[in-house]
């Protein structure tokens, strides 16, 4: 399982990794600004400069590395609650930051670079009590498609699989199925399922048709041997097997275009 639950709110542990970096940078930025009331709106305005440096830079360096899947919808650049960050591109634009507050307020920079350190250190710590892991294969089960047919999901010959978890009543399942169908129709190297989660035929067929979406690939779980089998906690979720069935990856939420083509081309180069 690589989420936690919160209430209603289901927040993968990636997620959870930078909320705790981001809890501990802003509770040191307040401590240092308590400490120090002289130096306190300093402080606070260059961490948050710091933050819009690291966020802005890491954004446009993911965006960078895959422009072709944001040429098509120039607008998905602004989806950042789906994910994608390039960290080392981040830090680049962190250190201008921390260059710019040298030339401008040098006393200010002492108390951001003490956050940015305790940020780090509360980051590793999360990623080690709260791992990303992987584990489980491609369950050899049969699921009816909306037509009726029987379709065994690890059937895919030979190729890789991808399962998108979903349903008709999810706000981001909607959002993000046109898209994943499309990427699914121009790849021939992987095979993509997408299996529904408790609901109807005719619910699941009304939907599609009124979202002109194909049938293609649509699958009903009626009991939610998926979701209770892999022990997720939330829709949309995205499993990532390899041809021999291992699980690679798990996608918690609303996944981009990006992320997902990445996902497959790493899918492909492990089958090769």
């Amino acid at each position: 399982m690589n989420a936690v639950s919160l209430g209603p709110l289901v927040l993968s542990h990636e997620r959870l990794h930078a909320l705790i970096a981001l809890a501990a940078f802003t509770a040191a930025i307040e401590l240092a600004a308590w400490f120090w009331p002289n130096l306190a709106r300093s402080t606070r305005r260059w961490s948050l400069i710091a933050l819009a440096s690291w966020g802005g830079a890491a954004r446009i360096g993911y965006v960078l590395a895959h422009l072709d899947a944001f040429a098509g919808d120039p607008l998905s650049v602004l989806a950042f609650w789906q994910g994608g960050f390039n960290p080392v591109a981040g830090t680049f634009g962190l250190a201008l930051a921390g260059f710019a507050a040298i030339l401008r307020q040098p006393q200010a920079v002492r108390p951001v670079i003490a956050a940015a350190i305790c940020a780090g250190m509360a980051y590793a710590v999360a990623v080690w009590a709260l791992p990303v892991e992987a584990r489980g294969r491609l369950p050899q089960v049969t699921l009816p498609a909306t037509d009726g047919t029987a379709i065994p999901l690890a059937d895919a010959g030979g190729r890789p699989v991808v399962v998108n978890l979903w349903a008709s009543w999810c706000p981001p399942c909607r959002r993000e199925m046109p898209m994943m169908m499309d990427v699914a129709a121009s790849r021939s190297d992987v095979a993509v399922r997408f299996a529904n989660q408790g609901e109807t035929r005719s619910t699941i067929v009304r939907y599609l048709e009124s979202q002109q979406l194909p049938t293609n690939g649509v699958v009903m779980d009626r009991s939610g041997v998926l979701m209770g089998g892999f022990g997720l906690l939330g829709l949309p979720s995205t499993l990532f097997f390899a041809a021999d069935g291992r699980l690679m990856a798990v996608h918690t939420g609303e996944i981009s275009r990006a992320e997902l083509t990445r996902r497959i081309d790493e899918l492909s180069r492990e089958t090769r």
